[in-house]
């Protein structure tokens, strides 16, 4: 799995299809610009690892090829040091978040860009039930976004929004003892050039 993501298209292909449901290899072409055989034959890699799936229910005939995500409510992405791919994977993650805290990454007028830095002192159950309730308000939004693309694919004040969220301890520094780590799921991995919001 890891290996299919370690190129930075599947990783686009991936965010996209996160966003808009569902998507053809031209519809992928046109917001990414990479020409549509070559977003194919992507496609098909990703499909391999078992990341994406055809979507006949959205296709006009047997022959129109649309894609979506296999598992749309987010992956759970496996923790494997110094494996394959994770180098990369790490890097173009934390390359977003710089770019968006530094401002290197351009503003799009169409797009809000929201950073919001904070601390709180909770139990670990709290914590936890706080982090789900933050998933699922980008979920809802999420939902939404792909209801609307699909009625309305050419409306051009929709724009794509990374989002991201984070939760945790300890503070630089601390003494680290006993850490169990929880995903909530919703991520695929690393992110595309375009603006978003950061919750942390």
């Amino acid at each position: 799995m890891l290996r299919a993501l370690a190129h930075p298209l599947r990783q686009r292909i991936m965010w996209e299809l996160a966003a808009r449901g569902h998507a053809r290899a031209a519809d992928l072409a046109a917001v990414t610009g990479a020409p549509a055989n070559s977003l194919s034959f992507h496609l098909r890699t990703l499909a391999k690892a078992g990341l994406v799936q055809e979507s006949p229910e959205h296709a006009r005939d047997g022959r129109d090829r649309v894609w979506q995500m296999t598992h749309p409510e987010g992956l759970d992405l496996p923790s494997v040091e110094g494996g394959p791919g994770v180098d990369p994977l790490m890097a173009e993650r934390l390359d977003w978040l710089r770019g968006v805290l530094d401002e290197s990454i351009p503003r799009d007028p169409k797009a809000t860009r929201t950073i919001y830095l904070g601390a709180v002192m909770l139990t670990k159950d709290e914590s936890r039930t706080m982090a789900e309730e933050v998933v699922e308000v980008f979920d809802r939004w999420r939902e939404l976004g792909v209801r609307e693309v699909a009625a309305h694919p050419d409306g051009p004040e929709r724009v794509f929004h990374f989002t991201a969220a984070f939760v945790g301890n300890p503070r630089p520094g601390d003494a680290v003892r006993d850490v169990e780590v929880h995903d909530l799921g919703g991520s695929v991995a690393g992110g595309p050039d375009e603006n978003g919001s950061i919750a942390t």
